[in-house]
């Protein structure tokens, strides 16, 4: 797996631009053809996203493309709001969701990094209430009782990074699910007032899916992790990623909370009868909670805003060895983690890094993206890739919820690109 780091740090590129230039300046721009790609990509995106966007599947997108660390397309398409006839633009915030692990497990391997964490660090170190875990043996669903085992050992960092912790979502498990409800564990968003610190305690004392280490389960891992930030930080989650991060990398449209930004969030769709529409209100889910006053709750596995081009500018950073616009925030030693496939058979899927997904040899298909690519998404529709073997950075977003084309729009994107290389 070193071949994989050396490849990404392989993709270093100088930027010769000094401290205080405008924004604009830092990034380098080329057309398709000049970054090697046919001219048929963007006229084969425009009619994509054109179609999926008249045949009512998504409300409109962006997407960011780049090689050798310079933006070779950066558009938009459809609208920001259909009922507004809004049009959608490349400025404009997004949900991420799941894209927001690769941040924070970011924000602990700075702590590792730094010598103030350790991957085998027990998690009852950063938040007693996870000592002595427990293991969900029977669940009653009318009256709600339950029977635990004691878990074989305490979850460790190592475990939360790589979602082998036995901690699960609610949609990945469903007994669970219950439970968390009942102790009120948000999912994403919260009431305003709630923070992290109660939340995960009370989540300390729910059992778990399975041992730690047994097997993967897809869940509030990440939500954990970042309350681990914030207990050997000293900061809030927000606070951390802000001054460590976001600001180091200039990621001005990047955060948990992005008070009096409403007229650049993008309206959140579903499906109602068919039809596109959005997301109303509901009493635990605001979907604009956080960029009105007062929001507190930083969801470290789903609970950023960002833009296209600031979640470029951090898988930038990656590529580059740590290291953006002349600010190294992290050692490129350590960013072998984010790169070695660390899971093994636990996994079936895929390989998995330290807050990503990895392509292996046996799960690559003609025509997509090839083994080594770094990789995930968000659960409202978004995606971004890193392809070490083509020097090739892509950032997809659309602003939709349950949504059965998902998978169908996100194959044909790729697909075009590839075709187009």
């Amino acid at each position: 797996m070193k071949s994989i780091i050396n490849l990404l740090l392989a993709l270093f590129l100088f930027i010769s631009c000094t401290p205080g230039d405008e924004s604009a300046d830092i990034y380098r721009f080329s057309t398709p053809q000049e970054s090697g790609f046919s001219s048929d990509l963007s006229a084969e995106l425009d009619h994509f996203f054109n179609r999926v966007i008249g045949e009512e599947k998504i409300s409109g997108a962006v997407a960011l493309i780049a090689r050798d660390g310079v933006i070779a397309l950066e558009h938009a398409w459809g609208w920001q709001n259909v009922e507004g006839q809004r049009p959608m633009e490349t400025h404009h915030l997004f949900r991420i969701a799941s894209m927001t692990k690769a941040i924070t497990s970011f924000a602990i391997l700075q702590l590792y990094d730094e010598g103030l964490i350790d991957f085998d660090d027990p998690l009852e170190k950063f938040i007693p209430e996870f000592a002595e875990p427990t293991v969900l043996t029977s669940f009653d669903r009318e009256s709600g009782s339950y029977e635990t085992r004691p878990a074989s050992r305490s979850i460790t960092i190592h475990d939360l990074l790589l979602h082998t912790s036995g901690v699960a979502y609610n949609f990945t498990h469903p007994q669970l699910g219950a439970l968390y409800v009942r102790e009120d564990i948000p999912t994403i968003l919260a009431e305003k007032g709630v923070t992290l610190e109660p939340v995960m305690a009370r989540l300390g004392r729910i059992p778990l899916a399975h041992d730690p280490g047994e097997r993967y389960t897809y869940g509030l891992s990440t939500d954990i992790l970042g309350r681990v930030v914030e207990v050997v930080s000293g900061l809030t989650l927000a606070e951390y990623v802000d001054k460590h991060i976001f600001e180091p990398l200039g990621m001005i449209d990047t955060g948990f909370y992005l008070p009096g930004r409403q007229e650049d969030l993008t309206t959140f769709y579903t499906f109602q009868n068919g039809d596109l529409v959005p997301v109303p209100p509901g009493s635990s889910f605001n979907a604009d909670s956080q960029v009105e006053d007062g929001y507190t709750y930083y969801a470290g596995g789903a609970g950023l805003l960002s833009t296209a081009r600031d979640y470029f500018t951090f898988l930038q950073m990656i590529s580059n060895g740590g290291e953006w616009n002349g600010n190294r925030i992290i050692s490129p030693e350590a960013l072998e983690y984010m790169a070695s496939d660390l899971i093994g058979e636990l996994w079936e899927e895929d390989g998995h890094s330290y807050g990503f997904a990895l392509r292996r040899d046996e799960n690559v298909t003609e025509g997509k993206r090839p083994a080594g690519t770094l990789y995930w998404g968000g659960a409202f529709q978004t995606t971004y890739w890193i392809d070490p073997a083509n020097n090739l950075i892509v950032v997809m977003k659309t602003q939709m919820t349950n949504s059965p084309y998902g998978s169908e729009i996100n194959d044909e994107f790729e697909r075009i690109i590839y075709s187009a290389l």
